[in-house]
């Protein structure tokens, strides 16, 4: 939970960046940008390292104790990869456009940056709401310390 505090933090100013990117004109369009380029990029690592925790203990420990037809955890992995393929569409099509990039160029790439921030800020709160409480109440104490292990490492 403390991840998703820090997380969000950094999707709130990327987030900004982007609107700034969607609505000015001109080289401030290139240079807003570049800015966000780094952002993303730093947002994309930080995220990777949380979701790689919660794909290797998490969702493992608590779907051991739900139901076989119960779906949470494969809906959690399923947004993992759609916030993480918007962040790469952004990385990757910035990449390709290059130094030469155009105000149309900018502004296009930058909507996979706000469909990541739109998915995860959903996905957070559903973390939130319902699968931590939820692993809360299942969870025994041993899978509560192995998760906490798992965790810090």
């Amino acid at each position: 939970m403390a991840e998703h505090v820090k997380l969000r933090a950094e999707m709130e100013k990327f987030y900004e960046v982007v609107e700034e990117v969607q609505f000015q004109s001109g080289p401030e369009v290139t240079r807003l940008f570049t800015e966000l380029n780094g952002m993303v990029s730093a947002f994309t690592k930080a995220l990777e390292a949380h979701s790689k925790r919660e794909e290797e203990g998490l969702f493992p420990i608590t779907a051991r104790r739900l139901g076989e037809n119960d779906r949470t955890i494969e809906v959690m992995e399923f947004e993992h990869e759609k916030a993480e393929q918007h962040l790469q569409d952004f990385l990757t099509e910035a990449e390709r456009a290059g130094a030469n990039l155009s105000e149309d160029e900018a502004q296009s790439i930058a909507i996979h940056a706000e469909q990541a921030y739109a998915t995860l800020t959903q996905h957070f709160a559903k973390e939130e709401k319902n699968l931590f409480p939820l692993a809360e109440t299942l969870l025994t104490g041993d899978e509560k310390d192995e998760l906490e292990q798992l965790m810090r490492r």
